[in-house]
């Protein structure tokens, strides 16, 4: 059965139905229901075409995927292949990473020997004032005639005259400290050095013992501390304390804190010193 005698069959349906209801639809409404379910039909049917090529499209882009991973990088325009992206050199040293060329023996660099050998390391000199081949006579710049004795009673002092012993020699033992020993022996022939006593609450004094390099209290630094008359002056001391002058004491050792140095010493040479 064609469409057209469809259609007259549903209008002489539609004739007997109005029959019995008492309405007719009209003739032209009847054509325009049947022309939107025509319109409908063909919408209906290009959908379903639209929709399966788009199913074979996407199993194709599914087939292509799942196809082998590629696991080369692909070929440069100059046929290499290419290497990581450049980036910025690095500030320090670039280490060798070169590798020996295969087939030949791993080299191990050598040092290259220096073109001048080292210079051997000089010491520091062991008489940096260069005291110690000498005998020496000890006097302040402001003591006008008197000099440093060792008096017969032990004691450091100052004298006048040729009281004690008033020739020293200054025995280096490194790292710029001195035993100061005496150029004469006293009566029963032995030379002395000095040494720093503690007397309690009262100040350092240096009095008269038999010399022992080992014995710190023994070991003086002596600087250059300036000139007076055209002569160097130098400040003595014991492990901080320096060699001071006391109008009440007389010589004395004292750390000066803030204080500042006020006692200073010439040393004036009498010769080579005596041999041991």
């Amino acid at each position: 059965m064609g469409p057209d005698d469809m259609l007259d069959e549903a209008l002489h349906g539609l004739a007997r139905h109005a029959r019995q209801t008492g309405r007719l639809t009209a003739v032209a409404e009847v054509r325009r229901r049947g022309d939107s379910r025509r319109r409908r039909r063909h919408l209906a049917t290009a959908a379903l075409g639209v929709a399966l090529l788009g199913a074979v499209g996407a199993g194709v882009t599914v087939v292509h995927l799942a196809g082998p991973t590629r696991t080369t990088l692909p070929a440069a325009p100059n046929g290499t292949t290419p290497g990581p992206s450049a980036q910025s050199p690095s500030t320090g040293p670039t280490p060798n990473t070169a590798e020996p060329t295969s087939g030949s023996p791993s080299a191990t660099p050598s040092a290259t020997p220096s073109a001048t050998p080292d210079a051997p390391k000089s010491s520091a000199p062991t008489d940096p004032l260069r005291l110690g081949g000498r005998r020496y006579v000890l006097l302040r710049p402001a003591a006008m005639e008197s000099v440093v004795s060792l008096l017969d009673d032990g004691s450091l002092g100052e004298v006048d005259g040729d009281e004690g012993r008033r020739l020293f020699v200054f025995v280096p033992q490194g790292s710029g400290t001195y035993l100061v020993r005496t150029a004469e022996p006293n009566a029963d022939g032995n030379r002395d050095c000095w040494q720093v006593r503690s007397a309690g609450s009262d100040p350092l004094t240096v009095v008269a013992a038999a010399c022992s390099p080992d014995e710190p209290r023994q070991l003086f630094s002596i600087v250059v501390q300036g000139s007076e008359g055209g002569q160097r002056t130098y400040a003595l001391s014991n492990n901080s304390a320096y060699l001071q002058y006391s109008d009440q004491r007389g010589l004395i050792l004292e750390e000066l804190g803030d204080a500042p140095l006020e006692t200073v010493f010439r040393f004036v040479d009498n010769g080579a010193a005596p041999k041991q």
